[in-house]
């Protein structure tokens, strides 16, 4: 298994314990679609939440795993969140899109990081 892919499955880990600690539920992880993948699908009250993971162990600054997270894979992340609805019948919920970003010092959580553009993405 390569490093990275290693760093992203325990950064994923990390931020699925801690948004269960924040009340989220889990209700998948590393959903794939043709579309793409989302790394955690959470449920907060009657919310969807779309969870994109990025997790940095280097010495690189807080903030960089937002900034990877660029309009074309928001849109990927947002077309594969549209197929997990219509499979499962709840394109009526409220849902949104968030980042988690694990570094070395911290765990930064931005709700709503993003907003899919167009009625289908």
């Amino acid at each position: 298994m390569k490093a990275t892919y290693e760093t992203g499955l325990r950064g994923e880990e990390i931020a699925e314990e801690y948004l269960i600690r924040k009340g989220m539920r889990p209700l998948e992880r590393r959903y794939r679609e043709k579309a793409g993948e989302i790394d955690l699908i959470m449920e907060e009250g009657e919310t969807l939440v779309f969870v994109e993971v990025k997790a940095r162990f280097s010495d690189r600054e807080a903030g960089g795993g937002l900034r990877a997270v660029t309009p074309a894979k928001q849109k990927k992340i947002a077309r594969c969140a549209m197929l997990y609805a219509m499979k499962r019948g709840c394109l009526r919920r409220p849902m949104r899109f968030d980042v988690v970003e694990i570094n070395r010092e911290d765990i930064l959580h931005i709700p709503n990081a993003f907003q899919p553009g167009g009625l289908m993405f």
